[in-house]
């Protein structure tokens, strides 16, 4: 079973202004928004990024899963 990699990008992140929120940016794809006149500031992004001390990461499940028709090896040809 793999460990989630996590990946700085925080350095190919750049924001798109818009009325009410910034629109961020990794490699001209969009990994979420920054509400910006909200009470409280915020980050909503996309599923396999998060924002966490003041960095943007990129997650990366490395888990690969088990074919089940090999998995123990019973016949021995594995």
């Amino acid at each position: 079973m793999g460990k989630p990699l996590k990946i700085d990008i925080t350095e190919k992140v750049v924001a798109k202004f818009k009325e009410e929120y910034l629109e961020l940016y990794s490699n001209k794809f969009i990994i979420g928004k920054f509400y910006i006149n909200a009470e409280e500031s915020k980050y909503v992004l996309e599923d396999g990024y998060i924002y966490e001390g003041g960095r943007f990461y990129r997650i990366i499940d490395t888990r690969r899963d088990v074919n089940p028709s090999v998995e123990g090896c019973d016949l021995g040809w594995c």
